[in-house]
């Protein structure tokens, strides 16, 4: 009878850690407001006129994205993260103002810290690309970029590093005040009309769902 009570209790306590185990979300969506800072240097990317645009411009880019979570356990997790945006503001030398979009599609770890409190923070880690698509608009006769157009369009290798915190509404959906990311992106080499690489600011506000 001993033996039988003390297995019941064993049984318990097992299936009390099961349950504490898989008390998390499995799948987490998330739609959010995206803000990116660039400083890109378009040293050789376009040139008026036969004149060539030089130097590092600061360029804001905000729009939309969204975020797939995996979560394998209750602190690990890995994330699909697609965004993008809209160039605006954005005038640099030789009378052209330069318009256009970016979109990142990245990929990667995902930490949750869970607690017994309404917030929860999280950090992450993303590898994936950048799309970047610019159109230079000239009041000169002749705006040209390093492919023979008013038009550079390229893609490049991204990583982000970041995190933020939720704030949970109810037992489903959390506001996600702020996710703050370094960006980093590599196009190449600036001597062949290429961006280089350059440290960028990301920024994001969410709503986040659970799916259990």
């Amino acid at each position: 009878m001993r033996g039988s009570s003390i297995l019941a209790a064993l049984l318990f306590l097992a299936s009390s850690s099961a349950l504490a185990q898989d008390d998390f979300p499995k799948v987490e969506t998330s739609s959010a407001f995206m803000f990116i800072r660039n400083s890109p240097n378009f040293t050789h990317t376009f040139s008026v006129n036969g004149a060539t645009v030089s130097g590092s411009n600061h360029f804001k880019c905000a729009w939309g994205g969204g975020t797939l979570a995996y979560n394998v356990t209750r602190m690990f997790g890995v994330a699909a993260d697609l965004g993008g945006c809209r160039l605006f503001g954005n005038t640099v030398g030789l009378g052209d103002t330069i318009t256009g979009n970016q979109f990142t599609y990245l990929f990667g770890p995902w930490l949750t810290l869970r607690n017994r409190t309404r917030f929860t923070p999280f950090f992450n880690l993303g590898f994936g690309g950048d799309r970047l698509s610019l159109n230079c608009n000239s009041s000169a006769a002749n705006c040209l970029s390093a492919f023979g157009s008013g038009t550079y369009t390229k893609s490049a290798f991204a990583l982000t590093a970041g995190g933020g915190f939720d704030i949970k509404l109810t037992k489903r959906i959390a506001l996600r005040p702020i996710q703050a990311e370094y960006l980093y992106t590599r196009f190449g080499n600036p001597r062949r009309g290429e961006i280089p690489g350059r440290d960028q600011c990301r920024v994001e506000s969410r709503r986040a769902a659970e799916d259990s």
